[in-house]
């Protein structure tokens, strides 16, 4: 970091440059001024990241050069030198940002800690600026990157080089890569910390840290769908040839079980131009969506292709759903425990096969449930669940026990949307036991095993109007009640009645009654009696 030291008087300036281990403080230049017209000149030509000024200087003061680096928008740490103890100068000195207020005659260990100071703000600013400028820059590439796998561009090498230009992205459309496609299941995450958001978010960087060595969020363009999170990573060849990247994907798969406790199934391309994106990427989620690759395991595009015979979905979802929309856990069992004893005697039957079915079976009741606007929770939140998902994969019995409890929660859980007018007879039960708290929308949804969407509609036709009018309602009648049979304050009412702001309920109350609080008290037994 470079140091400005401005003072009139040359013999200050040399104390100050000699008393001080300006290494070890992390600044490497000092630069000199001795009036405030030199020191706006040097500032406008070198940007020293620190500035140390006096104020008193013939031709230009202190305080017009901490101004003239306030207008022109320079990001500098400025702190003033003064033998004057006027508050003037030292209001006008924080009002354009001087970061200290130094007096003459220097106390070097004051000077030194002010100086620590400015110089881990300067850092800081400009870890922010190149934060700043790296995400502006990862935006640009991602976006880039995905207009081409789009196929934006179709396979023109003019127009590929022509949008890289553009954005200032120094490659071409010659430059060969490598595509590496993640296919996660995040059917098990969802059930632990993971957000889907947070999912995808974390895989996107520990693809582009693992597989090209950057940190950030540039190379990986993310997509989900209902299951499974889909991450493509563009790995420049120069990086590394096919045996290095298989070598990292092998690394990117410890990460991911090892912190994520997920298995993705990982396809590597071969190396390809620009203009060859789109139909790479095409190729590469066509094979991973027509295909049952093992979970687990890192392909090339051909051996991929080549491992057609592997485990084709082991459950007919429509079989099931029928099951499911007849109540009829009978069927069902003998139907899964068919579907179990194939596998057992198959050649494929391996405990990464059974965890296979054990996901698949999540994974259509989760629909189910989803589809009905039913939260997962209901599942995951269910003990016998938990308990059976943990050894399910371990024998047919278990996968068997596992697949009826889940049938049996879900069944229940449709049966009780089934009567809407019970849902809300539940509701209204709960907000009426709880309108005095601070009961939201989410709170009630858990209470009915419905999600807070689905509730504010079923809600709405119901009710005639939506759950915080309700509330509002409800808590109105009960404060014109306590007003007329009570002497508490009108705060105090407002407070039992779950406002803690007198202004809101007092709005409110004129809404629902056409009068004040106070206004009520007073005339409302009339009021009442003409209602």
């Amino acid at each position: 970091m470079k140091l400005l030291i401005c003072d009139d008087d040359i013999l200050t300036v040399d104390v100050i440059q000699s008393q001080l281990n300006y290494s070890e403080l992390g600044i490497t230049q000092i630069l000199r001024a001795y009036n405030g017209a030199v020191a706006k000149e040097i500032i406008a030509r070198e940007r020293p990241e620190l500035v140390l000024c006096d104020i008193g200087m013939p031709i230009c003061d202190g305080l017009q050069v901490l101004k003239f680096v306030h207008e022109q928008k320079i990001e500098t740490e400025f702190s003033l030198l003064t033998c004057h103890e006027d508050f003037t100068y030292a209001k006008t000195a924080l009002q354009y940002g001087a970061a200290n207020y130094l007096n003459k005659p220097v106390d070097f260990d004051e000077l030194r800690i002010a100086l620590q100071s400015m110089v881990a703000s300067a850092a800081k600013k400009q870890d922010k600026r190149h934060s700043t400028q790296q995400a502006r820059n990862d935006s640009v590439l991602n976006s880039v990157l995905r207009q081409i796998s789009d196929g934006l561009y179709g396979n023109s090498e003019d127009a590929i080089n022509s949008v890289l230009k553009r954005n200032g992205l120094e490659m071409t459309a010659k430059e060969t890569w490598h595509l590496v496609l993640t296919k996660t299941d995040m059917t098990d995450a969802v059930k632990e910390i993971w957000s889907k958001e947070l999912l995808m978010y974390t895989i996107g960087r520990l693809c582009d840290e693992t597989l090209v060595g950057y940190i950030g969020s540039a190379y990986s363009l993310i997509n989900s769908d209902d299951r499974y999170i889909w991450c493509s990573c563009f790995v420049p060849e120069r990086a590394c040839g096919m045996e290095e990247l298989r070598a990292r994907c092998q690394r990117l798969m410890g990460l991911f079980t090892g912190q994520l406790s997920l298995r993705p199934v990982v396809l590597l391309s071969p190396a390809f131009a620009l203009t060859e994106a789109a139909e790479t990427e095409c190729r590469l989620f066509a094979i991973a969506r027509k295909l049952s690759l093992r979970p687990g395991k890192i392909y090339t595009a051909e051996e991929a292709e080549a491992a057609r015979a592997d485990t084709p979905a082991l459950l007919d979802e429509s079989q099931v759903l029928w099951y499911l929309k007849r109540h009829d856990v009978s069927s069902f069992s003998d139907y899964v425990s068919a579907r179990i004893a194939r596998l057992a005697e198959s050649s494929d039957f391996t405990r990464e096969a059974m965890d296979n079915l054990r996901c698949e079976l999540i994974h259509l009741f989760l629909s189910s449930l989803r589809d009905n606007n039913i939260p997962s929770s209901v599942i995951f939140e269910d003990k016998t669940i938990s308990e059976l998902n943990l050894k399910a994969s371990r024998s047919a019995e278990n996968m068997r026990q596992f697949a009826i409890r889940l049938f049996a929660v879900t069944d229940e859980r449709l049966q009780n949307l089934a009567d809407e007018d019970d849902v809300i007879a539940r509701v209204d039960s709960y907000i009426r036991a709880h309108f005095r708290e601070n009961i939201t929308r989410d709170d009630v949804a858990a209470v009915a095993f419905i999600t807070p969407n689905y509730l504010s509609k079923q809600f709405r036709n119901k009710m005639g109007m939506n759950m915080r009018e309700y509330i509002n309602q409800i808590r109105i009648e009960e404060a014109k009640r306590m007003l007329l049979t009570t002497n508490l304050s009108v705060s105090e009412v407002a407070g039992l009645v779950g406002y803690d702001n007198i202004s809101y309920f007092s709005t409110v109350f004129r809404k629902h009654t056409g009068m004040t609080p106070v206004d009520w008290r007073s005339t409302g037994s009339e009021s009442g009696a003409n209602q």
